[in-house]
Order: C-alpha cells, then sequence, then structure tokens
C-alpha cells in the first residue's frame, strides 16, 4: 500500500537527519508501506496516488505547516515520535488547527502504536475512496416520524462523492405486480430451509415477501444502485406485505440497506461497510436496562440472515403481517455507530458488549441487550436520530478513522 509523508523539519535539520533521527519508526512504516516523502517545496506539485499524512520531523515547523496548511488533507494526521520537540511542534499545531476550525488528530506513542494508527487511516483512506461516486437511492420519500434524519443532497455530493437518487414508490409497487410466484420458488425454499425456525407467516406469505425482494433488486439494479433505502411501511397497506426479507436479502448480498426512507442510518450503513467490508444492522434503541451498567436494548424487524448465527421467520411486529426475520446471536463484541446531521456532520460510536438475545413481545423480532463502554447519557441527551447501526465485532478504530476522514466530528467532544 502506497503512504505520501509530507515531511516537516526545522531550517537547522539537514535533510539527511531526518532520516538517522527517526529511523526506528520510518524503517518500520518502510517495512510495511511504499513510502513516498513529500517536502514543503513539492506541495504545489501534482500529489501521488495513496493516503497522504503529515511527519513532523523537529520542533520549530508550527509556522512551516501554517503556512502550507491549504495544501494538506482537510484531516491532517500528525505523526510524531518525540524526537527533537516533534511532538511538543505537533501539540502547538493541532491546538492552532482547532482554533481555525480544521480537523486533524497527532499519532504518538510506542512504534507499534504509531504504526497501528497509520494503518487505521491508511483503511480509511481507502474506505473513502470507494465512497467516491456510488449512488444511493431514497424508494419513496422517508417515513413521516423521520422528522431529523434526511441530509442534504448537495453536501453528500461534496463531502462524500456520492449521488443520491430519488425512486418513486410506485416503481416498486409495479415490479412487484408483474413477478409471479413461480420466479420465486426456489429462493422461497431455500429462505425457509435455512431458517432455525417458522412461527407466525405461512408459505403464501413468504412467496410475496420473495415478490417484493424481487421488484426492489431489479430497481437495485436497472438504477445502477450501491445502496438504498425503503419507504418500507407506506408498501404495505398497497402490497400486502412487508419489505423485511427484500432489505435483508439484498443487506446480505452487499447492498446497504436501509428502512423507513431513513437516510443518515442508511449513509452509516454504507460508510461502515466501506471501512469494514462487514453486514450490518439497523435498529432502535428500544429501551434502557441500566443506566450505571450501560445496558440497553436495540431491536428492528430485518437482519441479514448471513449476518446472525441463525435467524427465524417472524411475522412483522408493527403490522402483525408479513414476513420479519428474528435474527438469534451468541455473546460477542459489536460496535455501535451513527452519523448524522444534514451533511453527515456528527457521530456516536462506542464498542459494546453483545449479553443475549431477547424475546419481549412489546419490540421488533430483532433484539439484542447490548453493555456499551460508552455512558447512555448521549441517548438522552444529544442522540442523532432514532436509528443506529450495529456491526459484528469491536470495528472503533477504523471506523472513527474513516468518519473523521469524511469531515464527521464525534458528538460527545
Amino acid at each position: 500500500m502506497k503512504l505520501n509523508l509530507i515531511t516537516f523539519a526545522s531550517s537547522l535539520a539537514s535533510r539527511e537527519s531526518i532520516f538517522t533521527d527517526h529511523h526506528e519508526l520510518l524503517d518500520t512504516i518502510a517495512e510495511k508501506y511504499d513510502v513516498q516523502y513529500i517536502f514543503p517545496e513539492d506541495l504545489d506539485k501534482p500529489r501521488p496516488d495513496g493516503a497522504t499524512m503529515v511527519l513532523v520531523g523537529s520542533g520549530g515547523v508550527e509556522e512551516m505547516v501554517k503556512g502550507a496548511i491549504d495544501s494538506l488533507p482537510p484531516y491532517v494526521v500528525l505523526i510524531a515520535d518525540g524526537l527533537k520537540n516533534s511532538l511538543a511542534a505537533s501539540l502547538e499545531i493541532l491546538s492552532w488547527m482547532r482554533q481555525t476550525g480544521r480537523q486533524g488528530r497527532v499519532l504518538h506513542g510506542p512504534t507499534s502504536f504509531i504504526v497501528q494508527g497509520i494503518g487505521n487511516y491508511v483503511m480509511a483512506h481507502e474506505a473513502v475512496a470507494r465512497l467516491n461516486g456510488m449512488r444511493v437511492g431514497v424508494i419513496g420519500r422517508p417515513s413521516g416520524w423521520l422528522i431529523a434524519s434526511d441530509v442534504t443532497y448537495q453536501a453528500m455530493r461534496e463531502r462524500w462523492g456520492i449521488e443520491m437518487v430519488d425512486v418513486p414508490l410506485d416503481e416498486v409497487v409495479k415490479g412487484y405486480e408483474t413477478v409471479t410466484s413461480d420466479e420465486v420458488q426456489d429462493i422461497t425454499d431455500e429462505f425457509m430451509n435455512r431458517a432455525f425456525g417458522i412461527l407466525e407467516p405461512t408459505r403464501d406469505e413468504v412467496v410475496k415477501a420473495m415478490r417484493l425482494y424481487r421488484s426492489v433488486k431489479s430497481i437495485v439494479e436497472r438504477y445502477s444502485l450501491n445502496a438504498f433505502t425503503l419507504n418500507c411501511f407506506d408498501l404495505i397497506p398497497i402490497t400486502h406485505t412487508t419489505g423485511c426479507v427484500a432489505l435483508a436479502l439484498l443487506n446480505q448480498e452487499g447492498i446497504p440497506a436501509g428502512c423507513e426512507g431513513d437516510e443518515q442510518t442508511l449513509l452509516t450503513m454504507l460508510a461502515v461497510q466501506a471501512a469494514t467490508g462487514e453486514m450490518t444492522f439497523m435498529a432502535n434503541p428500544s429501551k434502557i436496562l441500566d443506566n450505571a451498567a450501560h445496558e440497553m436494548v436495540f431491536a428492528h424487524c430485518t437482519i441479514a440472515p448471513a449476518m446472525a448465527d441463525r435467524y427465524i421467520i417472524r411475522d412483522h411486529y408493527e403490522s402483525l403481517s408479513g414476513v420479519a426475520v428474528e435474527g438469534i446471536f451468541d455473546p460477542m463484541d459489536m460496535t455501535v455507530v451513527k452519523c448524522g446531521g444534514k451533511g453527515m456532520e456528527h457521530y456516536f460510536l462506542s464498542k459494546a458488549q453483545l449479553i443475549e438475545c431477547t424475546t419481549n413481545p412489546n419490540m421488533c423480532r430483532t433484539q439484542l441487550r447490548l453493555r456499551l463502554d460508552e455512558p447512555l447519557d448521549y441517548f438522552l441527551e444529544r442522540s442523532i436520530g432514532n436509528h443506529h447501526v450495529i456491526v459484528r465485532g469491536d470495528h472503533t478504530q477504523c471506523i472513527e478513522a474513516t468518519l473523521r476522514l469524511l469531515g464527521a466530528k464525534a458528538i460527545i467532544e
């Protein structure tokens, strides 16, 4: 992987001394990356491909970095091993950047810690690059109760490089009406045979859900969508089925698919998948069980079957109709995240432990009881909308790096 290091050092230091003085760190970096060193006089030239960070080679470079700030990345990662007053200079630079509204951080600590941090931002750079040029569909208008979950399309084009595409809900209905039961017999059999159990729905209900899945999938292909959110509730009285299975299977196929027309949560799902390569679960924060222990339940009626350890075919909680997916998990580490705002400018992020899957009849079908690392005051005082996103495993570092490169700030700051 390629890495560009924009290198600043005091005029009192020779260029050769930079590599001599910091050889432990630079030699270790060179073992992992194809490093291109860029010096201040070269900043007006086209930048090579790859992630770009700033190597602070000594003290006394604060004015140099300040003067070159417009040639640096929007999010500035300052690498300092502490030698030659590099940490002191980095802290002064970071303080000035924050005063002027610019974002960045200092990577400092043992060599292994610095290299790990570089790796997180290199992966984040690649995730951001993957997002550029993607097409994200909004199928039907957002549900009426989502009064704080939309985004500004122009902001997403400028900040994330993605195109938001509006798709009329009528196209889903027309497609559904043309899909026959015979066309979905095989996928119906597979879905039902792989299930750990089937409770309320009949086979006919599952067939209708699969017809809707085929309709939505054809729209994804027709519009070349990389992700989409669907106003699923407006479809229920028209199609007499729910979109839970359609969203579950498309998420499983690598197309982030969100419920209720929630644009911010869908974009969070897309960013998390780009950063981790993992499927995600969009859920309601449903009930706090223990504020002091940071324990709460997240629940929703659709989840990619392959994301869960087992799944049960259920009906949809709110409407008691159609088909939903109850995912069952064994205890494990998870990550809870939400990025939001009109320009996706804020985020919340926490590692969590899955304690158990609950079965409260007054909640959506997939229910995860989680113990979060972060205090739950966030949900009660500063929550970024309703829905949040959950992914298997602890991915806090790479997700945080990706969201920061996308211009978001932690809501707890």
